[in-house]
């Protein structure tokens, strides 16, 4: 017979309840070191389904239940507490509600990543990061500047090795601040350019990247993360779940015979919609872009606030489409032409 449990981590401790037939949940609590961990699931039945929820923390607890032969769901965790809302907020209640949810089928899972696609994730993670330390930074310097009513060359500081621009000509504590900012910037700009090598081989080595690179607007980056975060495209029955995947498509609320469309529900990765949203704006300015059309019409119809995100929704459209069918964007508008003449 199948054996459930919820686990609800925590940084340094792990709840851990057991249900089994006719008796009360079986309630484990034990810190998070290796050796703790691997003597608790140890002793649960070999094929355990353990229900966790989707925190921030949950990667190293899943490589190591599913070592030891056992099968792991992570929970959705806004979907989680709609359905096991309750009065009663403690560790135990909230790893009893997964375990019982699991067991009833009634659990919100989401996809896990496999390692190659955790690595990815942390990759860019790391470059977006760099790249706001970097205009932090810049932006600092320009301030530096503006206060002494000098003006800057444009670029200066955008340049691979920038230096400190007239630093002896300013007063007060500033040549130090634009010294050494000069200095971090080389280094941000040398680890930098480390990471888009190493996007650039992800790029070369996953087909899927390939294939979303020929889609005009979108690059290496766009196409890596794109690829890493959906995994398997079959997952998503339609281009619209793709998109609400993404946080691109508009909340919607419906009561009686009333239905209001507001802003995008901006779920999922903020970084991924901001790379994709930027694709489409590549593929706006460029005469081959597939939403440049779309883009002009909705300025038109609804203003240019909301024709960048038609486009990014359009572009999310071509993308599901083109990995679906293994196919390069040319092939893509090839068949749609194909399927426009055939009418």
């Amino acid at each position: 017979m199948k054996s459930f449990a919820g686990a609800d981590l925590h940084k340094r401790v792990t709840q851990l309840a057991v249900l089994r037939d006719g008796q009360p949940p079986s309630q484990f609590r034990f810190p998070n070191d290796p050796k703790t961990v691997d003597g608790v699931l140890r002793k649960l039945p070999l094929g355990t389904k353990i229900a966790v929820e989707a925190t921030g923390s949950w990667w190293w607890f899943v490589e190591k239940a599913r070592e030891l032969g056992h099968e792991v769901c992570l929970s959705h965790p806004k979907q989680t507490k709609a359905i096991a809302h309750a009065r009663l907020k403690s560790d135990k209640v909230d790893a009893v509600m997964l375990a019982r949810l699991l067991k009833a089928e009634f659990l919100p899972t989401v996809w896990i990543p496999g390692e190659r696609e955790r690595y990815v994730r942390e990759l860019l993670a790391h470059r977006a990061r760099l790249g706001r330390t970097r205009t932090a930074v810049i932006n600092e310097l320009h301030a530096v500047y503006a206060k002494r009513n000098i003006e800057v060359p444009s670029m200066i500081w955008h340049r691979i090795r920038p230096v400190p621009w007239r630093a002896e000509e300013l007063s007060g504590y500033a040549p130090r601040i634009v010294s050494e900012n000069a200095e971090l910037l080389k280094l941000i700009n040398q680890q930098i350019q480390n990471l888009d090598k190493e996007l650039a081989k992800a790029g070369q080595e996953d087909s899927q990247a390939k294939r979303l690179m020929t889609i005009p607007g979108v690059g290496v980056a766009t196409a890596v993360a794109v690829s890493c975060w959906i995994g398997d495209i079959r997952r998503f029955p339609n281009a619209k779940k793709l998109v609400s995947y993404f946080g691109i498509a508009p909340k919607v609320r419906q009561s009686a015979n009333r239905e209001t469309h507001g802003h995008i529900s901006k779920e999922g990765s903020g970084m991924v919609r901001w790379l994709i949203l930027q694709a489409a704006l590549v593929g706006i300015r460029m005469s081959k872009g597939p939403g440049r059309g779309q883009y002009l019409a909705v300025s038109r119809r609804r203003g240019k606030k909301i024709a960048p995100m038609a486009v990014a929704r359009k572009l999310l459209g071509t993308i599901y489409h083109i990995m679906k069918e293994e196919i390069d964007y040319e092939e893509f508008v090839r068949r749609g032409s194909n399927a426009q003449r055939a009418r």
